[in-house]
């Protein structure tokens, strides 16, 4: 494939990426042409230049005249057309291999934009006169200009409690094979840029390298044919933890301990590790029946032989670098009394290591750590991260006490640090079940125990209430393991015994809390402390999950009576007085809308926060984001700016979901730079507004804001719920103009695509909405509802100028209505009303199809004019230049991708629907069984290569 490039100043700050680019591109046209041949190499040259020269004509349409903009709506209708004719004409196999090769070069190009992220930003890091917005430089000059003094600052680092989260969403369409490819050509394209270093055979060498890595990568199949089994989505996860964030971390914390000693030399300020992650692959039961107790064990013991080997390899790398010998150094007598005891725990493995290192003790004690690491014995080997953290501390101490404080602050400083994050789990496992599972279990225990004749499940609140008091009240525990139970009660006890387990096995911070899916009332806090209280756990944190609009507005209500119980309350005080409180960005916004949710979830956190603070409790929030803007996804620091006033307080717990594990953790650089942004979003957020200097204390929100804002929320829901779930017939669209049925055979996650059997909107997860409309280009559930709001507000208005006036300003002055369009324009530039209308035929009722996509291609048109009049600018984007050239270079791409998938979805739903044939009942397949596999593929095919080309999923 080839992409031209034009003439250009060398030293336009994007000139390399569009080389590496172009460089791709070749090699990959050269894959093509070896294996595939010329024809589809030329079929996919017609279908670039064909939707590339489209999509000007579209963009020029928007400042033609009459007479030009005439001829252009013919030039498009004649391309539009000629693709079709393409598409049509291709062959099934030939369908195949250019889908691929849009595909795969999509796949070059996100690699190579990352690498050039990271380029840019050590760039400027080099250059720039003031350090980049959002970095750790940028966050400690904020500091000293604000005249933070040492005492105030180690203050806040003491508070600030961050934990990033992959969820067991692994909406990640791109199989772990071409994720490991790509980075291996980021690498390629590092050497790539010191080339002036290579002599010309290492330079030969390099493209040799690179042109059959990519030729790995076109021969390797994108698609899944198994789905994912729960330990294949661990070790997935796992992937980020072992290749980039075991060494990335500690390298964050080393610059911002260098940065504040810098900044303040006269101090002993002290980094706490407040960076961890954690993880609820392996936790999450919520609507997951492969999810199960053993499932916990089985992800904590994966991940402890994961942590405890790199150990034993950096411990083993100190030992050969530490040849101190007594002759020439000195030790501290703790470390000679550790030593001591060592060689009398492991007398065999004191006499193996022989006397030329007894004279070599740092070595000699290194040994031992890493001979202790390895074994089984509970009375030798290590029992918790404290011990081991202990003797490295041991180690330091004696090292600096004898001079040595380069080599105590090297590799060694960084291995205590890997100890304190990831102890002995690697990433706290967080486990989630929904709510009406626990009422279930206790409804039956209570029954079959004698404690209650009637339903437990269907009773008042009020009643259940009282009854859990009662249970929580007595210390004794109901005789459970005589019972006889149904599965789904032995289910959830079975996963509270194993958690107590972990925790004894892995220590406290292996399973940080216990979340409740659909939580709504104070009974659903209470049977989780019951359950607990069966057990035997303690300290657990139970965190509530509101999801839906109604639930974020009673929320508080609820929480306000769970603090007034009293064994809630003792329960609270075992966890510090913490609470954590989550919220569900994706559900709330498939409920009510982008608008509706957005503002519901500001609203929340600020009720959070005073409640908190009436009761001395404090709040943490765990912002349940997705990937795509629908889901809560976007620039994280402009978001943790952005949010309500004294609601982070230097504690937040942040989800990281599905394709967004590859682009923000796939690359050393990339997980270093999103990590600092949301430690710089979260310190600076948790500044008290009373010790900044005066021009920038934090003002109030006014009011007139905070009533515009209910006002078009209101009026963003009616519209939203209107179209949504007062239709009767969205449902059927939906499902024709979407490729929704045919994502659940893309073998993504182990977890399936609904809550429960029912056949409607409610029952299905957040993530296939989110997927299926941005496969189809509608992106629906990220703009719907906003246009008619905005547009309404304005016209209720006499004085229409003054309200848009006001939305101007609250635009320009509030970071959270500014982050909230800015997410608007980002996704409206990715909905493409002309590719939608292409899945829009797919609908076979033609009333029903106009009455609807008309409807939405309206609002469409209304949130985009609307949005331009608050944001200025010609076009979606203009204040964003980079991010409006990437997704603008990207488009033609994508779109021969979506003319191929409407025309295989219109032959497979001919045929009968997806199929996928394994080895043995291929053999015995009819003509049109194969058929119906082969297009089945083809479908999967272009949904990888739209989401990849997209760059979101669900």
């Amino acid at each position: 494939m080839t992409t031209s490039i034009p003439e250009q100043n060398k030293t336009e700050k994007d000139a390399p990426l569009r080389h590496d680019i172009h460089m791709l591109g070749d090699a990959l046209g050269k894959a093509i042409q070896q294996h595939e041949g010329a024809s589809v190499f030329e079929t996919v040259e017609q279908l670039r230049r064909k939707c590339k020269r489209l999509r000007t004509c579209a963009e020029t349409l928007r400042s033609a005249s009459a007479a030009e903009a005439a001829q252009l709506q013919h030039e498009m209708a004649a391309l539009d057309q000629e693709i079709t004719h393409i598409v049509d004409s291709c062959d099934l196999d030939t369908t195949i291999d250019v889908i691929r090769a849009f595909t795969v070069y999509f796949h070059l190009v996100n690699t190579a934009e990352q690498h050039h992220r990271t380029r840019r930003y050590n760039y400027e890091a080099l250059t720039a006169s003031t350090p980049q917005r959002g970095s750790l430089a940028a966050l400690v000059a904020f500091y000293q200009k604000n005249g933070i003094d040492a005492s105030t600052l180690q203050q806040l680092l003491n508070q600030l409690s961050i934990d990033l989260v992959f969820t067991a969403h692994p909406t990640e369409a791109t199989r772990r094979s071409l994720i490991i490819k790509s980075r291996q050509i980021a690498t390629l394209l590092e050497e790539h840029d010191r080339r002036e270093d290579m002599t010309p055979r290492q330079r030969a060498q390099w493209q040799r390298t690179l042109e059959s890595t990519i030729a790995l990568l076109w021969r390797t199949d994108a698609v899944r044919h198994v789905r994912p089994q729960i330990l294949d989505e661990i070790k997935m996860g796992a992937y980020y933890l072992t290749e980039i964030l075991f060494e990335a971390l500690p390298e964050l914390y080393a610059e911002l301990e260098q940065l504040v000693h810098d900044a303040y030399p006269q101090e002993q300020l002290t980094i706490p590790p407040f960076l961890r992650f954690g993880t609820w692959i392996g936790g999450d039961q919520d609507g997951n029946p492969n999810v199960h107790a053993e499932t916990l064990l089985e992800a904590l013991r994966w991940q402890h032989a994961q942590v405890i080997e790199h150990y034993r390899s950096a411990i083993q790398a100190l030992a050969q670098e530490y040849s101190q010998s007594l002759k020439l150094c000195s030790i501290s007598q703790q470390l000679q009394d550790s030593l001591e005891c060592d060689a009398a725990l492991l007398p065999d493995y004191d006499r193996e290591l022989g006397t030329q290192t007894a004279m070599e003790p740092y070595r000699r004690k290194l040994s031992f750590m890493w001979k202790r690491l390895e074994t089984k014995d509970p009375s030798i080997a290590y029992n918790s991260p404290r011990e081991i953290l202990a003797d490295l501390l041991l180690i330091q101490n004696s090292l600096l006490a004898d001079g040595e404080q380069h080599v105590a602050q090297g590799q060694l400083a960084i291995l205590i640090r890997q100890v304190q994050v990831f102890g002995f789990h690697f990433a706290a496992l967080d486990v989630r079940q929904h709510s009406e599972r626990h009422s279930s279990a206790l409804a039956e225990l209570l029954k079959i125990t004698g404690l209650r004749q009637d339903d437990y499940s269907v009773l008042p609140e009020h009643e259940r209430v009282n009854i859990l008091t009662n249970l929580l009240s007595d210390p004794r525990v109901l005789p459970r393991h005589e019972l006889t139970v149904s599965q789904e009660t032995h289910h959830v006890l079975q996963t509270f015994d194993t958690i107590r387990q972990a925790r004894a096995e892995f220590g406290e911070q292996a399973i940080t809390c216990y979340i409740i899916s659909m939580s709504r009332t104070v009974s659903d806090l209470l049977e989780v402390q019951f359950f607990c209280k069966e057990a035997g756990i303690t300290n657990l944190p139970i965190v509530p999950l509101f999801e839906t609009i109604d639930d974020l507005r009673s929320c508080t209500n609820t929480l306000e009576s769970a603090f007034h119980q009293p064994n809630y309350r003792r329960w609270l005080t075992s966890c510090d007085n913490q609470q954590q409180v989550m919220l569900g960005y994706s559900d709330s916004s498939k409920d009510g809308g982008i608008l509706t949710s957005s503002w519901e979830l500001y609203l929340a956190q600020t009720r959070l926060a005073a409640l908190g603070a009436r009761h001395g409790i404090g709040i943490t929030i765990f912002h349940g984001r997705g990937g795509a803007i629908g889901r809560g996804g976007g620039p994280i620091y402009e978001a943790i700016l952005g949010q309500p006033p004294h609601t982070v307080n230097g504690r937040i717990r942040i989800t990281e979901q599905g394709e967004m594990l590859s682009f923000k953790y796939g690359l050393h650089a990339i997980a270093l730079r999103n990590m600092e942004l949301v430690v710089a979003g979260v310190a600076q957020s948790s500044i008290p507004g009373d010790i900044l200097l005066p021009t920038l204390t934090h003002i109030n929100t006014p009011s007139a804001w905070l009533e515009t804002m209910q006002c078009l929320s209101t009026k963003a829901y009616a519209r939203y719920r209107q179209l949504i779930y007062d239709t009767p017939e969205f449902l059927r669209f939906f499902e024709q103009a979407t490729p929704i049925l045919e994502l659940d055979w893309l073998n993504i996650g182990s977890r399936p695509a609904r809550r429960a059997a029912g056949h409607n909107i409610e029952e299905l997860r957040a993530i296939p909405w989110v997927f299926s409309w941005m496969q189809s280009r509608y992106v629906l559930p990220s703009w719907y509802g906003v246009g008619a709001a905005l547009e309404e507000y304005i016209a209720e208005d006499p004085d229409q100028s003054a309200r848009l006036a006001q939305l101007q300003n609250m635009y320009h002055s509030w970071p959270f209505f500014h982050a909230f369009l800015d997410n608007l324009q980002m996704t409206l530039s990715k909905a493409d009303p002309h590719i939608a209308h292409h899945y829009s035929l797919l609908v076979s009722d033609e009333a029903l199809r106009q009455r609807i996509s008309t409807a939405i291609t309206a609002e469409y048109e209304r949130t985009q004019r609307m949005l331009l009049q608050i944001v200025g600018g010609a076009a979606l984007l203009d204040t964003s230049p980079v991010l409006q050239r990437s997704i603008r270079l990207r488009n033609p791409y994508v779109d021969p991708l979506s003319y191929f998938q409407v025309a295989l979805l219109r032959r497979l739903r001919a045929i009968g629907g997806p199929l996928v044939l394994d080895e043995t009942t291929q053999q015995t397949a009819t003509g049109q069984e194969r058929e119906r596999a082969n297009l089945t593929y083809a479908v999967l095919l272009t949904i990888n290569g739209i989401a990849a080309g997209l760059r979101n999923t669900g």
